[in-house]
């Protein structure tokens, strides 16, 4: 029995990535150019890019047809295969950690409007008003009180929430200076 030599090492065979890993790198580039051209102009500010990259984003950008929008896009994917992709995904990750702090912050801010302002679950504003001011003491006490009566009269009278909005702002002032004030 004869046996035919391919050439092909194994151990070398291993190593080599599958066609459908390529694809997989390949479309995941593609989407991080994606969502570069899908950020603002402060935020891509932020991220570390070549000149022909932001060149290629600002085309793709101005380019509204699907198929040249494909086109352009697979041109930019080109561009980022060419060039480290680490401090760009470092960057994007910083980005995309500081709108989830954000939305955070909001939530909670919102769960604290409405403690305040009397929800079906919290039907004691008063007593919100002392939960809140326990764990923010460096808030404006006669401010927040002022705006929970106002915004409370309000509600009760199917009124515009002017006050309840600015409420909100109060509450959200509060918030942020804790998450801002150095631990």
């Amino acid at each position: 029995m004869i046996v035919e030599e391919t050439g092909l090492d194994d151990d070398n065979f291993d190593q080599e990535p599958s066609r459908s890993q390529l694809k997989r790198d390949a479309l995941a580039v593609r989407d991080l150019g994606s969502e570069l051209a899908s950020l603002g102009a402060a935020e891509r500010a932020r991220v570390p890019l070549p000149e022909d990259v932001v060149d290629a984003i600002n085309e793709l950008n101005r380019t509204t047809k699907n198929g040249a929008r494909k086109r352009q896009l697979g041109w930019l994917a080109k561009r980022l295969r060419k060039i480290d992709l680490e401090p760009i995904e470092a960057a994007l990750e910083s980005i995309r950690q500081a709108a989830r702090a954000n939305t955070q912050t909001l939530h909670l801010v919102k769960q604290w409007r409405d403690k305040l302002l009397g929800d079906e679950y919290n039907p004691n504003p008063k007593q919100a008003l002392t939960d809140f001011l326990d764990k923010y003491p460096h808030a404006d006490r006669q401010q927040l009180r002022q705006l929970q009566r106002a915004a409370v009269k309000e509600k009760a009278e199917n009124k515009p929430p002017k006050a309840a909005r600015l409420l909100f702002k109060s509450v959200r002032d509060a918030v942020n200076y804790i998450a801002e004030s150095p631990q």
